[in-house]
């Protein structure tokens, strides 16, 4: 072999060794930067995967909800207008009261009104229902506009009329909404006003949680009342089942000045579906998420007319603390099988704790729910 190959040769193995070893280190470093070292947004750095493209929601296949145009009846399967609140006399006076108006469809559509209201300061409680076939309200109406014996369910934009008027009591309020209206939607939606139940259908659910009220209230015959308070509205439909579906629901108006919906929701089982939660002040809402919400019944109560057992309170922990909701009266079960074939309770309630407040609390689905929802059963 010539001198100048051997030469070469021996130089060649002299720094082989330690070439493959730094070719090994290095690339070692770029597979660790690559695959494992985040980039600025925080994601890993590799691209050999295409990320998944986000689920979509069921709920963005509907029409989006447009106001006012949706405050008309709708042809849906279920639907509702619906206030509560709590209202004062100059002297003092504390009077609560529920309205609600259902319209459903089936082999025959017909429209439901229920109403309750109670007087606090003599814990007298009085309910009236009426049913009756159609839509009964006057042709081209805008808005909603529904009439029936001598009651009254009308509104327009930031303008509602309520009128109650039975023999054992009666109820005339003028309702204004000075902030604009809250579109609930699950924690992360895209699709506001809209809510997905899973198997039991979707539902449009709008709110105006704080409307002005002002007019008077009269019980049996003695003299009227004028009042003025806080009332929640709230218009939900759509093609969903609520006769497979059981909830807890919570209007609460807060001392400082922020609403909270709350809202339980129970397949016909009894097992949980959802929790949904909506914070509002003047107009402007944030979701809550499934998870900074805790809801727990306190004991029980069980009513003396249908047997059924309700909570007797609750206990809500939230991001702002832990809330205390306790009904101002206990009996305050609404028997509507004359004209529903349910039985529910509405009542409203005080809120204590982090935070002070009054409201009203709805509970669907007991008698029809085993096990009920919100009731802690022994297995």
């Amino acid at each position: 072999m010539p001198a100048l190959l051997v030469t070469h040769v021996a130089l060649w193995r002299r720094f082989l060794g330690p070439f493959i070893a730094l070719t090994l280190i290095a690339t070692v470093i770029l597979l660790y930067w690559v695959l494992l070292v985040p980039g600025p947004d925080g994601q890993a750095r590799h691209h050999h995967e295409a990320p998944m493209p986000p689920a979509r929601e069921r709920t963005s296949a509907l029409p989006p909800l447009v106001l006012p145009q949706d405050e008309a009846p709708h042809v849906s399967a279920t639907e509702w207008w619906y206030y509560s609140g709590h209202l004062f006399g100059e002297q003092g006076e504390h009077y609560s009261f529920h309205v609600t108006v259902f319209l459903r469809d089936g082999i025959v559509r017909h429209t439901v009104f229920h109403g309750s209201f109670t007087d606090h300061d003599n814990d007298r409680r009085h309910t009236a229902q009426h049913r009756t076939a159609g839509i009964p309200s006057p042709v081209n109406a805008e808005g909603f506009d529904f009439r029936y014996a001598d009651w009254r369910v009308s509104g327009f934009g930031d303008d509602h009329v309520v009128i109650m008027n039975e023999d054992a009591f009666q109820l005339t309020l003028a309702l204004t909404d000075p902030w604009p209206p809250v579109l609930h939607k699950a924690h992360g939606s895209a699709t506001p006003g809209l809510l997905d139940f899973g198997d039991a259908g979707i539902s449009y659910y709008y709110s105006r949680p704080r409307m002005q009220a002002r007019g008077q209230v009269r019980v049996g015959r003695d003299a009227p009342v004028p009042v003025t308070g806080e009332v929640w509205f709230d218009h939900q439909w759509g093609d969903f089942e609520a006769t497979r579906l059981g909830w807890n629901w919570f209007a609460l108006h807060l001392e400082d000045g922020t609403e909270l919906m709350i809202y339980e929701l129970y397949d016909q089982h009894g097992s949980p579906l959802t929790t949904l939660g909506t914070r509002s002040r003047q107009g402007l809402s944030e979701t809550i998420s499934s998870g900074d919400i805790r809801v727990r019944s306190l004991g029980e109560w069980t009513s003396p007319q249908s047997g059924l057992r309700y909570p007797a309170a609750w206990e809500i922990e939230l991001p702002e603390g832990r809330l205390q909701i306790e009904p101002l009266r206990q009996n305050s079960e609404f028997d509507g099988r004359e004209s529903i074939f349910m039985l529910y309770w509405e009542g409203g309630v005080r809120v204590s704790g982090a935070l002070e407040g009054m409201g009203f609390v709805e509970m669907s689905g007991y008698d029809g729910i085993v096990p009920a929802p919100g009731i802690t059963h022994d297995h």
